[in-house]
């Protein structure tokens, strides 16, 4: 599992992954909720977080990611350093990853090729050029889960012609044939984007703890 903390945490207003709920700064949360449920575990930083970081003790692998998400993800498929059947990438920010969503995720994808969680919107989605309703839409959530292979060879593809996805699997749509499952996501699998989310994650957490 890659976990992907690299961003700049400019809707939080300061350093999100360090930031203390439950008594552990979020990101030392969302790394116990995953690690033990996979076979490597590898967190994506910004290179001026690495130190703070690496000082916490969290029993994976750190390493600096680049200047956009596509190339952070790349940074974390390279620190695997080596060929692994299904990936997963996850979103540092989401400290409530279940351990039963992460095996239904894996479960699927070493079905049909690729898996990824979804719920339906709680609010109604429009097309900003059109203003009419959006028909279908799902909300994506992490982790996403690939066959190893396939992920590695999209993202080489992607840097060779320096692609950038919005998230996992824009780049495996444009750069692989894999089948994508979409699998019920988890409604308390919140992403941490504005210190309001804190309140809706916290006593969850210290429910945990």
């Amino acid at each position: 599992m890659i976990v992907v903390g690299g961003g700049s945490s400019s809707r939080f207003g300061s350093d999100k992954l360090m930031t203390e709920v439950a008594g552990r700064p979020l990101i030392a949360h969302t790394i116990a909720a995953l690690k033990d449920h996979v076979d490597v575990c590898v967190l994506v930083c910004r290179a001026d977080q690495q130190t703070e970081l690496d000082s916490l003790d969290l029993g994976v692998t750190i390493v600096p990611g680049g200047a956009t998400r596509t190339n952070s993800e790349m940074a974390g498929l390279t620190a695997l350093g080596g060929e692994y059947d299904l990936i997963g990438i996850h979103d540092g920010a989401r400290p409530l990853i279940s351990r039963d969503l992460v095996e239904r995720l894996f479960n699927k994808a070493e079905e049909v090729g690729a898996a990824v969680p979804a719920l339906a919107p709680d609010t109604l989605l429009i097309d900003r050029r059109s203003l009419r309703p959006i028909q279908d839409a799902t909300t994506a959530q992490t982790p996403q889960i690939f066959r190893g292979p396939a992920l590695l060879a999209a993202y080489v593809r992607a840097a060779q012609t320096e692609f950038e996805g919005y998230d996992t699997v824009e780049v495996i749509h444009e750069f692989s044939d894999l089948t994508i499952a979409v699998v019920p996501g988890d409604p308390l699998n919140i992403k941490v984007t504005e210190p309001a989310d804190l309140e809706k994650v916290a006593g969850p957490l210290g429910a945990r703890s």
